[in-house]
């Protein structure tokens, strides 16, 4: 009598539980079929640029129709304040603008987007950006070189010093080129296909936008990007034409406005390049220059001065400098506009061409060449106070003093190869400071000063007891009272190197007259490092309160003086304090 009402609640039970599964499976696929169907997918994401005090921009690319707008606040999480809805064709980056912002303000933003018509909002994440900062407010920024993405590099150690670059939360990232590489896209044919450049934006822009939602992107030219002037054409069919065409559709490099100086001009088939431009931010000026376009002839090993800014380009880095009254100035350019024909080289051929004004017998040559040019671009470097001169190119780390200015070497952020530069010597460096790949720059800003640390990538596999990503292999400090305010040489900053890479360090070999002092910082914070004579007098102070992270340090003195001469062979004394009290002190000897 009981089997009956058994297998009848068994019945019911295994019926109601299939129902309850093909109910949640069908509720399941309609919420995704409504997702589907209200939701757009993006081919590009976020990039953010341009931004001054009082405006931003936002770049993004839908494979569908779409609208989208943005909603942002200086508080996160609220988005207090919102922009239009914007259409977007189907795989057309557009832009989107943040309006009537505040300086020196910290806001959090996130991307709304739907379907034509539709009242169904999908959100992005919640990201951030800073506005324009204003004079005596410090701010960080980081530096990367020559990405390439070629047979040569790594996607894996891009992606990490990307990641790492993102971390240091700076106000922005400056790439010194060699991004598209669209003069290398050459098909068996030996022809570039127009097609293969737009690939390689696309490409490239994935790259950054991993980051670039957060970190705005400012592009100095190079070689690789193919806007040489050797390229144009009259029919503006031609590599030079379409990678500029790229560029400007995928990245977000400003044109003159209120907040940024640059190139006014209007090309035949690109219009405005946007390809020099400055922009004051805190204490600094920035400055990109572009030595390519106006380059018209390619240059070989016994012409060096078809290098060229050109005459426009000139006199507006001549105004530009002569206008600024900001402590520090940073330039960005690929390379120095001379050197060899391929452009390689650091201040061993800075007194060359029209950086430097000689021809390359060294008989100087600027007047003839450069009619109706002021000066050489170093002597306007000089006289305006530059602080750094950031290039690429060379792929590694070297840092050079010439005439009070420093010549930064920018490493690359995607190569394998972390222990050699044997190359160096090859492309014309005898001096300086140099270690090899991989990592960044990153540069902190302050009133009192500059300090510039290079942050190394590793992924997990290549790390060991001495090689961690994110070690700061070499570091230094620009004062606000520096070179300029004395002798020449007087003010040169020394290299603090981590310890632990002493034995990739190429140069420098101290020799009799010089020095290294090792040290180390059990915590963080402000070291100090001076030299006397026995009698206690001050000889040089290599740091003053500067800050160092705990860890293995050591420093090069090279034997000179507060007025940049050399001190006579002796004992001397050093003392290294940390936050004003002393660490570490004793004698060294200076050899004859």
């Amino acid at each position: 009598m009981d089997r009956v009402p058994y297998f009848f609640r068994m019945f019911t039970y295994y019926f109601n539980k299939t129902l309850i599964m093909r109910l949640f499976i069908f509720i399941t696929l309609f919420v995704f079929s409504i997702e589907e169907l209200f939701s757009q997918n993006i081919s590009h994401f976020e990039l953010i640029g341009r931004i001054s005090d009082k405006d931003a921009t936002l770049q993004m690319e839908f494979s569908d129709s779409a609208e989208a707008r943005l909603v942002w606040d200086n508080i996160s999480g609220k988005f207090g304040q919102q922009s239009n809805w914007i259409p977007f064709s189907p795989n057309v980056p557009n832009q989107i603008y943040f309006n009537n912002l505040q300086p020196n303000t910290h806001y959090y933003y996130r991307v709304e987007y739907k379907k034509p018509g539709s009242s169904i909002i999908n959100n992005r994440p919640e990201y951030q950006f800073q506005t324009a900062r204003p004079a005596g407010t410090a701010f960080t920024f980081v530096i990367q070189a020559d990405p390439h993405m070629d047979e040569q590099s790594d996607s894996a150690v891009y992606l990490r010093c990307l990641k790492n670059q993102l971390e240091d939360n700076p106000d922005f990232m400056i790439d010194l080129g060699d991004i598209l590489m669209s003069d290398k896209l050459r098909n068996s044919k030996k022809q570039i296909p127009r097609d293969t450049v737009t690939y390689r934006s696309h490409l490239m822009r994935s790259y950054y936008e991993s980051i670039g939602h957060s970190v705005p992107l400012y592009i100095a030219i190079g070689n690789h990007e193919g806007e040489s002037g050797w390229y144009l054409t009259p029919n503006g069919n031609n590599v030079a034409v379409w990678g500029t065409l790229d560029r400007k559709k995928y990245f977000l490099n400003p044109s003159p406005n209120h907040f940024f100086s640059g190139d006014t001009s209007h090309q035949p088939f690109v219009g405005q390049r946007e390809s020099f431009f400055s922009w004051s931010w805190g204490d600094a000026l920035f400055v990109v220059l572009d030595p390519y376009w106006n380059t018209k002839v390619k240059p070989d090993s016994l012409n060096g001065w078809r290098w060229t800014l050109g005459k426009q380009q000139y006199d507006w880095l001549k105004s530009t400098l002569e206008s600024s009254n900001s402590k520090y100035k940073f330039i960005f350019c690929h390379h120095l506009i001379g050197g060899d024909k391929d452009g390689r080289g650091g201040i061993e051929i800075a007194d060359k061409y029209e950086w430097g004004g000689n021809n390359l017998n060294g008989s100087y040559g600027f007047d003839n060449q450069r009619p109706g040019w002021d000066k050489p671009i170093k002597e306007l470097l000089k006289e305006n106070r530059a602080t750094i001169f950031f290039h690429g190119h060379d792929h590694f780390f070297g840092k050079q003093d010439r005439e009070c200015m420093v010549y930064q070497e920018v490493p690359q952020p995607s190569h394998p190869n972390f222990s050699s530069v044997a190359y160096a010597e090859n492309y014309g460096y005898f001096q300086g400071q140099i270690l090899p790949n991989s990592g960044h720059l990153r540069v902190r800003v302050a009133p009192e000063g500059v300090k510039v640390e290079y942050v190394r990538v590793y992924l997990p596999q290549s790390e060991n007891a001495t090689r961690k990503n994110k070690d700061v292999s070499a570091t230094y400090f620009i004062g606000a009272i520096n070179c300029y305010d004395s002798l020449p040489g007087a003010g040169i900053s020394p290299v603090v190197w981590n310890a632990n890479y002493l034995e990739n360090l190429v140069y420098p070999n101290p020799s009799s007259q010089e020095v290294n002092l090792e040290f180390d910082v059990p915590k963080s914070g402000l070291i100090s490092v001076n030299i006397f004579d026995l009698q206690g007098k001050s000889i040089k102070n290599l740091l003053h309160d500067c800050s160092m992270a705990k860890g293995n340090y050591l420093i090069h003195w090279d034997g000179k003086n507060h007025m940049g001469k050399y001190v006579v062979p002796g004992e001397y004394l050093y003392s290294i304090d940390l936050n004003q009290q002393k660490l570490h002190s004793g004698k060294l000897q200076i050899l004859n």
